[in-house]
């Protein structure tokens, strides 16, 4: 096929004319008929438009839609090869969490909550950056004995900034030390804007370091233990943290919420006991 742009007689520019004579993306047996001819120059810049935007968003799309939990379960289904790989996210973090001692449920239906502190929906490194949603909630699954990643959506495991500089306690924002922790319940979460939603709430202590210079740096602090309220919710969908996590571990998405707990109620283990206690395992980029 030979993609021609030719425009009307008034319109002589040689610049445009050289590069439509250059674009030939097919062999020289293709005939140009006046069938394919546009009728005017408008429609030839439109189409010139249209194909550059689509160079730019596609790529985007698809990599938003290959994050989505339904796709990622169909491909699990369809191609679960795929998530074996060696370097498939789902498996460097089952060898993660093996590496540092963690549990791991590895029963049909069960679910390993994880974050990723600093990383991308690839789980590479990102800047790990202040008041972004530059962290990553993670649901694992194992299917037929292969790890999978049954969810994946933007998430902070890090105060907003409002908190870092104006927190509610005199000793400063809390900062989830990395770790696992078995410490939390399906329940109600009462956010900061007075906006109640279903989530996970904490009822067992974690660690956890203080803000205490107010400039989201706790590299020094020391590590303290305690129930500070720090819950799984949703960041009701704000472009940057800012006020939707004081402390928490917050999804930016609200339907991506709702979808982490539809999976988290669907583990046999809540379905048999509805206080099940969740755990949930908190590692860094580094980690991986």
């Amino acid at each position: 096929m030979r993609i021609l742009f030719e425009f009307g007689e008034n319109d002589k520019d040689t610049s445009v004319k050289n590069f439509a004579d250059s674009t030939d993306l097919t062999s020289s047996d293709d005939v140009h008929t006046p069938a394919r001819d546009f009728n005017s120059a408008s429609w030839k810049y439109a189409l010139c438009t249209a194909l550059l935007a689509v160079s730019i968003v596609v790529r985007p799309i698809s990599n938003w839609i290959d994050t989505q939990s339904v796709i990622q379960q169909v491909v699990a289904l369809v191609n679960p090869q795929a998530s074996q790989m060696p370097n498939s996210l789902a498996v460097r973090l089952y060898h993660a969490m093996q590496r540092k001692g963690y549990e791991v449920s590895l029963g049909e239906g069960e679910v390993n909550i994880i974050y990723i502190r600093g990383a991308d929906q690839f789980g590479r490194p990102n800047g790990n950056r202040i008041n972004e949603w530059s962290d990553r909630r993670i649901v694992l699954q194992f299917r037929s004995g292969s790890p999978v990643i049954a969810g994946n959506w933007a998430a902070t495991v890090k105060p907003g900034l409002p908190a870092i500089k104006n927190p509610l306690g005199k000793s400063g924002a809390a900062f989830i030390e990395p770790g696992q922790y078995r410490a939390w319940q399906v329940g109600s979460h009462h956010g900061i804007f007075g906006r109640v939603e279903e989530g996970l709430v904490q009822v067992a202590p974690v660690s956890f370091r203080r803000d205490v210079s107010r400039d989201g740096n706790v590299n020094g602090e020391p590590v303290q233990s305690g129930k500070i309220g720090l819950n799984q919710h949703s960041g009701s969908n704000q472009r940057y943290v800012d006020a939707s996590s004081y402390a928490c571990l917050a999804a930016q998405s609200v339907l991506g919420h709702r979808s982490f707990m539809s999976v988290v109620k669907s583990d046999p283990r809540y379905h048999q006991n509805p206080n099940y206690l969740f755990a949930t395992t908190v590692l860094d980029v580094n980690d991986l």
